[in-house]
């Protein structure tokens, strides 16, 4: 078993409600279990075989509450080639090669690597996780061995988003759409056929800054972000990045899973625990993507939420591909009285500034995790058998 850019030290052998339960009750029958799982469709950066996009595809694929009817991949945090590589290694190692992997795109709508060096010319640099925009990054043709060997299964025929159209319109009112890396796929689908909006049963995503900054999933594809955003989806759940720096992995969560056994034990073994990186590279990182499917599955864990209304800066300046974040007031605010005048303040004509931008739709924001409560789940979902 070869591992990819590190060396190893050794080698291990919607029901969408809060209190969903781990496991089937004994008494439900198959049909009734079947029927009661959330119908999920993901889209996935699929980078591997360490990380947050990898540990959340290995999450779907093993979660009995799950009925995962297919994966889609985009180029973010890797090109798509290696990502659809990634994606069918995830199906294989979850003995789940039923779960079709559809390619999906490789470019953003319009942004460039190009036009990023122009604006940085002009505005500065910014040395941090650009994705596959990062200096030294492989080419986009360029994919490699993932621990085992290559995937024996192939990707399924067909684009990313004629497969997610075809999706949802199989299953109207019932598909949860995941959406953990950039939103390119799912622009493309709703421009193709608007009608999908409707259809769908909520659009979970990880993804934006609520503080209006940068996030690598917005500001890979601006236009493919604020595209999705402002559709009239009948349910937004956004994982923001902030939430994810708050749950880390860490060799105690990964030793929990190795103790409890299931079918990844020696992926986590060989791949966190005996684990030697490079200089300047981590198996260790902030667990984004994992915390979005845990609260797809219990929304329990998430302990506070707020109401915003997020869009992306698309005007091609310095802060092109940022997050722009409305939140709603209690109340006209209270000002110093001198600024006033002598009339005082007029509350009627500050009431349309209360109201929010009309292009722009409620999103339910999670702003605060139950970290062990997270945990557990996270150690139950990789270990179920």
């Amino acid at each position: 078993m070869t591992l990819p850019r590190g060396r190893r030290r050794g080698i291990g052998a919607l029901a969408l409600a809060a209190g969903l339960l781990l496991l089937p009750l004994p008494s439900a029958s198959p049909t009734a279990a079947a029927e009661s799982r959330i119908k999920v469709l993901a889209d996935q950066d699929s980078a591997g075989p360490h990380g947050t996009n990898f540990l959340s595809l290995l999450m779907l694929l093993n979660a009995p509450q799950v009925d995962l009817l297919g994966i889609t991949t985009v180029s973010g945090d890797q090109w798509v080639e290696p990502s659809t590589v990634f994606a069918l290694h995830a199906v294989e190692l979850a003995g789940r090669s039923d779960v079709p992997v559809v390619k999906g795109a490789e470019r953003p709508l319009l942004r460039t690597g190009r036009e990023l060096e122009l604006r940085e010319a002009l505005y500065g640099t910014f040395p941090n996780w650009r994705g596959t925009y990062n200096p030294g990054t492989p080419p986009p043709e360029r994919v490699w061995e993932p621990p085992g060997g290559y995937p024996e299964t192939e990707p399924h025929p067909g684009r990313a988003a004629e497969f997610i159209i075809e999706t949802i319109r199989a299953h109207p009112g019932e598909l949860v759409l995941y959406f953990a890396g950039p939103l390119t796929n799912l622009a493309l689908a709703v421009r193709m056929d608007p009608g999908i909006v409707p259809l769908t049963r909520a659009l979970y995503v990880m993804g934006a800054s609520t503080g209006g900054g940068f996030e690598l999933n917005w500001w890979w594809d601006p236009e493919a972000a604020a595209i999705v955003m402002r559709e009239p989806w009948k349910e937004i759940v956004v994982t923001p990045g902030e939430l994810g720096f708050k749950v880390l992995s860490h060799p105690e969560l990964m030793r929990r899973v190795v103790a409890a056994g299931g079918p990844f034990t020696e992926h986590v073994q060989s791949l966190y625990l005996d684990y030697e990186p490079l200089p300047n590279l981590s198996q260790w990182s902030a667990m984004w993507d994992e915390v979005a499917v845990a609260a797809l599955i219990d929304p329990s864990i998430v302990t506070e939420t707020q109401t915003m209304w997020l869009d992306v800066d698309i005007t091609h300046g310095p802060k092109y591909g940022h997050t722009v974040v409305w939140t709603r007031p209690e109340e006209v605010p209270t000002f110093f009285m001198a600024y006033s005048g002598p009339e005082g303040l007029d509350r009627e004509a500050w009431a349309d500034l209360l109201e929010p931008p009309a292009h722009l739709r409620a999103a339910t924001v999670q702003r605060e995790v139950d970290i062990a409560r997270f945990e557990d789940l996270f150690v139950q979902l990789m270990s179920h058998r």
